[in-house]
């Protein structure tokens, strides 16, 4: 037998192998779906770009904009920008390539959603790359690498001594205050790798506990809109078919909408008068996303980025108030760390800590004010789990009721009475399905 095809034998074995793999993830992540429905609405065969002129929102240079420049522009007055040069000195730009990927990662796990049990589903990073390059390129919402683990060494077979991803990135100055370390195991988490090919990405959400975040892109375009904090959430976030929450599927269906007007006398889109911002974020370009800020997102080709939520002295009012009605536990933590912080330092953190004691005499929200942020950072990729035992105390619930609350979710999604048991939500998986 020739060497050539040894080599095409080979290849056919491992593409086999790859496929069987791939296959075994894919009804784990979304079980409500046969295997062959994955392409049922031939998304990949849509322009989803948008011309550049499209995206008004304002950029400002990394270099040329201090902090405090920064704090008083955008984060105190909530407003998204783009930031221009933040990774101009990362390794990521070297080492966020498939080959390195593959020679350094290609056997550790990388979450890429969780099952009906709200396990954690992994795939190895290789299996990842190459399901991207193949039947990824056709599937409706691909699998995505959503992963808040991504710094830790799972399951690698490799013997040569690695950095951590860790290393290839620096938070930006603009977003080094880090409030919720304070609270120790309760923190919720709060960085993720984000890698994916076109289509997938994340479902139209708020950032949990009221976080403000920031998203740094590597390689590869994204697309986003983002609605202002006041935009009713029945005009964002309606029921659609595909029944599914993904950012494709909104695109698709839902985003049209915004670009009509309502009669033939308005000047104005929907979209405009409502303030919806657009955005082609580009290969080394950072995006701030405002607390309370509903966004969209959809990646346009293979791309890699990473992203943090983010507490901060001048957000932290605001987090607060929505934590301590949502994750009870983890908002007196917060408190506590602040007020003894504004005794010890008291120029840096006296006035954070008066901000919180003022909060003493304000209501508590009411339960649906912050259940927008449910939806988390991903549908088919959310984060990995929160701390059971902080769910568990601040959720009542019979005791026969099995509940799983995932990290981006709030206690408060209970409180409409949704059942996340295992039962119910496969049964909802299903009926989400039965629509399509």
């Amino acid at each position: 037998m020739s060497s050539k095809t040894e080599l095409k034998k080979y290849k056919s074995s491992k593409s086999s192998r790859y496929d069987s793999k791939i296959k075994r993830v894919k009804l784990k992540v979304r079980s409500e779906l046969d295997i062959f429905k994955w392409q049922k609405h031939k998304f990949h065969q849509n322009d989803y770009w948008i011309d550049p002129y499209v995206d008004t929102l304002t950029r400002i240079d990394y270099r040329a904009v201090s902090k405090r420049e920064f704090v008083e522009r955008f984060e105190a007055k909530n407003i998204p920008v783009v930031i221009t040069h933040v990774t101009d000195e990362w390794k990521a730009n070297k080492h966020w390539t498939d080959e390195y990927l593959i020679e350094n990662y290609g056997s550790h796990l990388f979450k890429v959603g969780d099952d009906d049990n709200n396990d954690n589903v992994y795939m190895k990073m290789k299996h990842f790359l190459y399901y991207s390059q193949n039947e990824g390129l056709k599937d409706d919402s691909p699998l995505y690498i959503f992963d808040s683990g991504f710094y830790k060494k799972r399951n690698s077979s490799s013997k040569k001594k690695q950095g951590s991803l860790l290393d290839d990135y620096k938070i930006p100055k603009y977003f080094n205050e880090d409030l919720f370390k304070l609270t120790g195991a309760r923190r919720p988490p709060y960085r993720w790798l984000v890698l994916g090919g076109a289509r997938s990405g994340t479902g139209i959400h708020k950032d949990p506990l009221g976080t403000s975040a920031w998203n740094s892109l590597i390689r590869g375009h994204k697309r986003w809109c983002l609605f202002p904090p006041a935009t009713p959430k029945a005009l964002y976030d309606p029921p659609m078919k595909p029944y599914d929450h993904e950012g494709v599927s909104w695109f698709d269906q839902v985003y049209p909408k915004f670009k009509t007007r309502e009669s033939n006398d308005d000047v104005r889109t929907l979209g405009e008068k409502l303030g919806m911002i657009e955005v082609l974020q580009k290969p080394g370009e950072t995006i701030f996303v405002p607390g309370g800020w509903a966004h969209v997102v959809m990646n346009l080709d293979l791309t890699a980025a990473v992203t943090q939520n983010f507490c901060s002295l001048t957000n932290a009012e605001w987090v607060y108030l929505q934590t301590r009605h949502t994750r009870p536990k983890l908002g007196q933590k917060l408190y506590r760390e602040i007020q003894k912080l504004g005794t010890a330092e008291p120029n840096i953190y006296q006035n954070v800590a008066e901000a919180l004691r003022s909060t003493e005499y304000i209501p508590q929200l009411p339960p649906g004010s912050s259940s927008d942020s449910s939806s988390g950072k991903s549908s088919t990729s959310s984060s990995s789990s929160t701390s059971s035992s902080d769910a568990k105390s601040s959720v009542k619930k019979p005791r026969k009721r099995k509940i799983a609350v995932s990290s981006t979710d709030s206690e408060t999604d209970l409180s409409n009475g949704t059942c996340m048991c295992k039962k119910c939500k496969i049964k909802r998986k299903y009926k989400r399905a039965n629509r399509q």
